[in-house]
């Protein structure tokens, strides 16, 4: 049996999700009924976890903070994944992408071989990275 394909989440694809937003593409949606269905895994790097905090205390929605880190633990299909010495030391590598966040994004999706869920023009652009919206 082949393993299911790996996404690796970028900060607003989960923001949108879990809010209902009509801002979530069709494409970006399916990913999530696939990994539920457990037809994809999700990884979410821990600079998403931090992007989120920072996105709900923006938005006065702190309270769903508690509930999207019991999701990541408990639902078989997130994987949290970590920042590496190699994405550090790659930080040059991605001049195309000028955002910090979204640079270390992409060196765990293109660590992982993972396609990245982003509406990022940056990430979506860059030749390097395989994208999806």
């Amino acid at each position: 049996m082949n393993a299911p394909p790996v996404f690796c989440m970028d900060t607003h694809a989960i923001y949108w999700r879990r809010i209902g937003s009509s801002r979530l593409s069709a494409a970006a949606d399916q990913v999530f009924e696939d990994a539920i269905q457990g037809k994809a895994i999700l990884v979410v790097p821990y600079v998403v976890v931090a992007e989120l905090f920072y996105l709900l205390q923006k938005h006065g929605q702190s309270a769903l903070f508690g509930p999207l880190l019991a999701d990541f633990r408990n639902f078989p299909y997130y994987r949290l994944e970590p920042l590496t010495l190699s994405d550090l030391v790659a930080l040059d590598s991605l001049p195309e992408i000028p955002e910090m966040h979204d640079r270390l994004i992409a060196f765990a999706g293109k660590r992982l071989g993972a396609t990245i869920v982003t509406k990022d023009e940056h990430l979506r652009a860059s030749q390097q990275l395989t994208c999806l919206w």
